[in-house]
């Protein structure tokens, strides 16, 4: 067995044992312990962060996973009821709100699946949430502002599909959802307080209304291990 292998069991067989274990011992000490070099200690490491059993922050060392949110997406997602169903204390923090014309990578996709131009203005809402004091997802809204004036001076904290329902009297009745896993963009990686080039589930929401027209274009950005999708068929 090579030695990082070696290490890898040893943290799965402590984890597994001690129920309790949040951290895990830094990677000084595993190196002094098993006289080993850092890379690895990483490799050990690196192994049990795809198997999603452990997560690494940036500056504060390695930890245990937390059980994950379960999510079927045939049903239409209310983060914070998700969250209470499943024991967990949901927080949302509004990062940005901008309005105005798209740019970048993005751009393309978004004002094709609305039919509009490039001109067109669109609120760009990006928030960070998180299940239990941890951040697990940052998303990326966009929706056209012709349709959602003052939507900025809302509390975007909170349920936007509530807001569109009780303010602009828009229910979302309908949603389309792309899932894959990529890495994670530096500017999302700093939000999550992970390393840039971490893997993610990113999930693309397309939300309709009563109307069948596009409402609003969701990025998701889950952190690895944060969430398991599951799917009942009957």
């Amino acid at each position: 067995m090579l030695l990082y292998q070696e290490i890898r069991d040893y943290l799965f067989t402590l984890i597994a044992q001690d129920k309790t274990l949040k951290k895990l011992p830094s990677e000084r000490e595993l190196q002094e312990h098993f006289n080993s070099t850092r890379i690895t200690v990483r490799e050990a490491l690196m192994r049990l962060e795809v198997e999603g059993i452990i997560y690494r922050q940036n500056r504060k060392g390695w930890f245990i996973c937390p059980p994950r949110l379960e999510w079927n997406p045939v049903n239409k997602v209310n983060f914070y009821q998700l969250a209470k169903e499943q024991s967990f204390d949901a927080d949302t923090r509004l990062v940005s709100i901008d309005c105005s014309a798209l740019v970048g990578e993005k751009s393309q996709a978004i004002t094709s699946a609305f039919s509009l131009n490039s001109h067109a203005e669109f609120y760009q809402i990006c928030r960070v949430r998180s299940l239990d004091d941890r951040p697990v997802m940052v998303e990326e809204i966009y929706c056209q502002a012709e349709h959602f004036h003052g939507l900025a001076e809302k509390e975007l904290t909170g349920s936007i599909t509530a807001i569109f329902k009780d303010d602009y009297n828009v229910n979302v009745t309908a949603e389309r959802s792309s899932i894959h896993v990529t890495a994670l963009p530096e500017s999302v990686a700093k939000l999550l307080h992970l390393n840039s080039g971490a893997s993610c589930l990113k999930i693309i929401r397309q939300r309709f209304s009563q109307h069948k027209a596009l409402v609003d274009y969701n990025i998701e950005y889950w952190v690895h291990g944060a969430i398991e999708i599951k799917v009942d068929s009957y």
